[in-house]
C-alpha cells in the first residue's frame, strides 16, 4: 500500500515537473518572439527614411531627365534617366521589404518566418546591388554632345575611360558583395549597421525559438 502511494506521489511530481517545464519553454518562446519582433522593427526606420528621401530625389532625377531630353542633351538624359529607373526599382524594393517586415512580426510559424527573413535578406542584397550599379551612369550624366563632336578622341576618350573605370568598380563591388563571398572585408563593411544587424540578430533569435520548439515536442 505504501509503495502504491509513493508511486502515485512520484507520478504526481513528474506530471507537475513536466507541466512546469512546458510552461517555462512557452515563456522562453514568447520572450524570444518578442525579442525577434523588437529586432525586426528596428528596420522600419531606415526603410522609411530611405523612402522619404528617395521619392523626392527620384522625382528630381526624372524632372532633370525630361528637361535634358527637351534640351537635346541626350547623354545627360540617358545618365539621369538610367539612375532614375534604378532608383525607382530600389524604392519598390524598400516597399516590398516593409511588407516583409510586417509579415515577419505577425507570423507565428518558425519555418515561414525563416522563409520571410530569407526573402528580406535577398531583397536587401539586391537593393545594395542596385545602388552599386548606378556608379558608371553618373559619368554619363556630364557628357556633352558638343564636347564629343569637338574633341571625339581626347574628350570622348577621357569620358570613356572614366565610364570604364566606374563600370569596373561597380563590377568589383558586386563580386565582393556576393552572398557566396562571405569572407570579403568589403562585404563585411557594407553589410553592417542599422539595415543589416537586425536581420542577422533576428535570424539568431529564430534559431533559438526553433530549438525551444524542438525541445518542447
Amino acid at each position: 500500500m505504501e509503495n502504491f502511494e509513493l508511486q502515485n506521489i512520484w507520478k504526481s511530481y513528474d506530471q507537475k515537473l513536466e507541466s512546469m517545464l512546458a510552461i517555462n519553454k512557452d515563456i522562453a518562446i514568447n520572450l524570444s518572439r518578442q525579442k525577434l519582433n523588437k529586432q525586426i522593427s528596428r528596420l522600419n526606420r531606415p526603410k522609411w527614411t530611405a523612402l522619404i528621401i528617395g521619392v523626392p530625389y527620384t522625382l528630381l532625377l526624372i524632372a532633370v531627365t525630361i528637361i535634358a531630353s527637351i534640351a537635346k542633351a541626350y547623354f545627360v538624359a540617358i545618365g539621369f534617366g538610367t539612375i532614375a529607373l534604378l532608383m525607382t526599382i530600389l524604392l519598390l524594393h524598400y516597399l516590398y521589404q516593409l511588407n516583409l517586415i510586417s509579415r515577419v512580426k505577425s507570423d507565428e510559424e518558425v519555418l515561414s518566418t525563416q522563409y520571410l527573413l530569407s526573402k528580406l535578406r535577398i531583397s536587401s542584397f539586391r537593393s545594395l546591388n542596385l545602388a552599386v550599379f548606378q556608379l558608371p551612369f553618373w559619368s554619363v550624366c556630364w557628357v556633352s554632345v558638343n564636347g564629343l563632336k569637338d574633341s571625339p578622341i581626347i574628350y570622348g576618350g577621357i569620358n570613356l575611360l572614366i565610364f570604364s573605370a566606374l563600370s569596373y568598380l561597380a563590377y568589383w563591388l558586386y563580386q565582393k558583395l556576393s552572398i557566396k563571398n562571405e569572407d570579403s572585408k568589403v562585404r563585411a563593411f557594407f553589410l553592417s549597421g542599422c539595415e543589416w544587424e537586425p536581420i542577422r540578430k533576428s535570424a539568431e533569435i529564430l534559431e533559438q525559438i526553433k530549438g525551444y520548439e524542438k525541445a518542447s515536442r
